[in-house]
């Protein structure tokens, strides 16, 4: 009988000790969240033991670990109230950030909406900077080249990125710039994948082949040229001027992905025509043919244009901080 009676006993205390301790935490994280605020008084004994249905020793331990943990003091004759909370206790900037993200999250703001509201408050508190700009091309190679091209000369720094990369998440790039450039061939793709207020804040430049490519590829008179791209768009676009140039001579397209249609199209050719971006991986084939490499290069007509797109955004930056 003394085993059983132990067994009971311990048993039940496991119970109480148990309970106090959920009690606390839930108490715990109320304070914490500012439910009960500095100097508060929480409920007494008696009602916090029938709000949550225990017995009052179990309610009064709850009270008595709080009290340990320095988040209330304990007044005989009073009651409970809140103390003030330690510096360590203040909830951190990645916290609080956290926590305003779940409440408009909670408050049913698309995260569309949740950036235009942040995006305007640090506008109002920084004041406005130089433009944010990201330049979009459909590989590495051209992002670089043509970004680093297009920076220099319209004097403005951007950052770049990859045309899949924005197109898998357009929103973040759309409330991250002020204006995002890249070239006509990819222009509609991204202007269709931004929310429709960022749409007039892409800004489509004119790439085309450089004096000094056009002016081999018009020197070399063969039967058939094979056409090397890394895009539809760009072999469209390099067909139509190598038939300009040789109205006679056939044309072979091939992309640089598609290995078989590669291998077939160099053995049916006469010359290769090449986008820079694709010369190291046609040339890893070891092709025994005349090779032209196209570089691009921005038009001037384009420049001015975005130089004109960034001064009137600095204007439309500057007016919205004074507002």
């Amino acid at each position: 009988m003394k085993d059983t009676t132990d067994s009971d006993s311990h048993g039940e205390t496991a119970q109480r000790s148990l309970r106090a301790s959920e009690i606390v935490h839930v108490l715990e994280q109320q304070i914490r969240a500012g439910v009960y605020r500095f100097g508060m008084r929480l409920p007494t004994v008696r009602e916090l033991a029938e709000q949550y249905q225990v017995n009052k020793n179990t309610a009064a331990r709850a009270y008595q670990i709080l009290e340990q943990r320095g988040l209330i003091e304990v007044s005989r004759g009073r009651g409970a109230f809140v103390c003030a909370r330690s510096e360590d206790d203040q909830p951190t900037l990645q916290q609080q950030i956290e926590r305003f993200v779940q409440a408009a999250q909670q408050a049913g703001l698309s995260r569309s909406q949740l950036l235009d509201l942040i995006h305007n408050a640090v506008q109002q508190s920084y004041g406005s900077e130089a433009p944010r700009v990201l330049f979009v091309e459909c590989n590495r190679r051209d992002v670089e080249t043509l970004g680093d091209e297009i920076e220099s000369i319209a004097d403005a720094p951007m950052d770049r990125a990859l045309l899949d990369d924005v197109l898998r998440d357009p929103v973040t790039p759309a409330h991250r710039y002020d204006l995002i450039v890249t070239t006509f061939q990819h222009l509609g793709q991204i202007r269709q994948a931004v929310p429709a207020s960022a749409r007039q804040r892409v800004v489509g430049v004119l790439a085309t082949p450089s004096h000094e490519s056009l002016l081999a590829l018009a020197r070399l008179h063969v039967p058939t040229f094979g056409l090397v791209c890394d895009s539809p768009g760009t072999v469209e676009s390099l067909s139509h001027i190598i038939r300009t140039y040789h109205p006679t001579s056939v044309v072979v397209p091939a992309l640089i992905d598609d290995r078989t249609r590669l291998h077939e199209m160099i053995e049916q050719v006469d010359a290769l025509v090449v986008t820079r971006s694709c010369r190291e991986r046609l040339l890893a084939l070891n092709p025994v043919l005349p090779i032209i490499t196209v570089v691009f290069t921005i038009d001037q007509q384009s420049i001015d244009f975005l130089r004109r797109r960034l001064e009137e955004t600095v204007r439309i930056n500057a007016l919205q901080s004074r507002m």
